[in-house]
């Protein structure tokens, strides 16, 4: 079973992989190219779940009902009604 993760906790995650990836470049455990490309790919990932997060938050909810009204059963010689 999958738990959804928060921005917090993925900013957590993001900075505990970065650390270890950064001690292990100064170590000499890892070169620094594949140092830099290991963090930029957890970057990418960070990115992504921030968007999946704001999705999941702002624009899958039920969207505002629209103050503008259209009425299409009016003719066009009708008064339209005070409001």
């Amino acid at each position: 079973m999958a738990t959804q993760m928060n921005l917090e906790d993925a900013l957590q995650l993001f900075m505990r992989r970065v650390d270890i990836l950064v001690s292990m470049e100064m170590g000499g455990k890892l070169p620094t190219k594949q140092a830099y490309k290991e963090i930029k790919e957890e970057v990418r990932k960070l990115k992504k779940l921030k968007k999946q997060i704001h999705h999941e938050n702002y624009v899958s909810r039920d969207p505002v009902p629209s103050t503008n009204v259209v009425r299409l059963d009016l003719d066009w010689d009708e008064k339209l009604p005070d409001l």
